[in-house]
Formats: structure tokens, sequence, C-alpha cells
């Protein structure tokens, strides 16, 4: 499972998802998971999928099967 760290920002008319890291503006850390090839991420066991960004917080609820 690969991870990449993505920040969201709010804007004025929207959100912002970005890997670039912006000082002294208030994001959100997300992460963007990505299975490897001919494996899928799970958080339940029945739903799965190829590529999910989650919250940080939520990371240990995935695996890769």
């Amino acid at each position: 499972m690969r991870k990449t760290v993505l920040y969201e920002y709010l804007g004025t008319n929207g959100t912002i998802l970005s890997e670039v890291h912006l000082e002294d503006i208030y994001y959100v850390r997300k992460l963007k998971l990505h299975a490897e090839n001919g494996r899928r991420l799970t958080k339940d066991g029945i739903n799965k999928c190829v590529s999910v960004i989650i919250p940080e917080e939520e990371l240990e609820e995935w695996k890769e099967v």
C-alpha cells in the first residue's frame, strides 16, 4: 500500500486538495492510499477499492487484501 500525504485547504469558493504544504494556512491533513498491483483496499472487508482518500486518523482502519 502506497501512502501520499495531502493537505485540504478551505477557500472562499470551495476546498483545495494538494500535496503542497502552505505555511501559516489552516489545513486538514489527509492520506491517499493506493493498493499495490493485484490487491485492493478495504475498511470493512466487503467493499474494496484500488485508491481512496481518507482522514489521517482512519489509517489504522484500512488494510490491503
